[in-house]
């Protein structure tokens, strides 16, 4: 009889890389990371580019390479381009463009981040084990998991997120995006702190710059990237607040 198949979700977080550490150490079986990358455009990644690099040249080739597992890389067939300039065919605004995604609801997620891993999921058998970055500190989430086909390494480890911080970043697989935010999202998703949005408008503002072309563009139902703001009040607004002692948080 054959074992099940092991695969490790992997966003390239603190957690999801600690996992793998974790199966490595203790000789856990593990025959996959699997990444899904919700892209911008099709040439241009969602991620925010220092963790896009970090995934592209650091983790990947450390899961081949050290830990000789596949590194998956799943892409969905839409882009948070077309989820933008998805024309509205029923409703009151019937025949505007969609425009940003909404913070708590977003589109893309749903579009572009989940389709990929279900398709991925539906084609594995169902006796595979699926190990999900949670942390022992994190009881709501891991109450969810079934600990037989869907399993917590931290978990079963004793390790809480201040650990596995501690674990990635002394093996040197801490990602670059923990030193201006607490979390790994898009760039320009609608729940990001002020501390990711600065990163993004004074790091790699022609990328934050193209929300605003968007912004300004004809017929666009939803012009506000955060709850309140567009994107070019977003960018104002943290550029003056900058100017008077404006900080990024410090990792955990």
């Amino acid at each position: 009889m054959t074992r099940p198949k092991y695969v490790a979700s992997c966003s390239g977080g603190k957690d999801s890389v600690a996992t793998l550490l974790l199966a490595a150490q203790h000789n856990e079986p593990l025959d996959e990371a699997v990444f899904s990358e919700v892209m911008f455009d099709k040439d241009t990644s969602g991620e925010v580019p220092e963790h896009r690099d970090f995934i592209y040249d650091w983790l990947k080739p450390f899961c081949e390479k050290e830990l000789g597992i596949k590194f998956t890389i799943l892409h969905a067939d839409k882009t948070n381009d077309e989820v933008f300039h998805h024309v509205i065919t029923r409703g009151p605004h019937k025949g505007e463009v969609r425009g940003f995604a909404w913070a708590g609801m977003c589109a893309v997620n749903r579009d572009c981040k989940i389709p990929p891993v279900r398709k991925y999921n539906a084609a594995l058998s169902p006796d595979t084990v699926s190990y999900v970055g949670i942390a022992e500190d994190e009881p709501k989430r891991l109450a969810r998991l079934d600990g037989i086909t869907k399993v917590s390494l931290l978990a079963k480890y004793g390790m809480t997120e201040a650990d596995a911080y501690k674990l990635c970043q002394e093996h040197g697989l801490l990602s670059p995006i923990y030193v201006h935010c607490r979390r790994n999202g898009c760039w320009f998703c609608p729940n990001a702190s002020d501390s990711e949005l600065l990163h993004m408008v004074t790091k790699h503002p022609d990328m934050f710059d193209r929300l605003i072309e968007w912004e300004n563009e004809d017929n666009i139902f939803h012009r506000r990237m955060t709850r309140r703001e567009p994107p070019s009040e977003v960018k104002a607004r943290l550029l003056s607040k900058s100017q008077t002692g404006f900080s990024s948080p410090k990792g955990k």
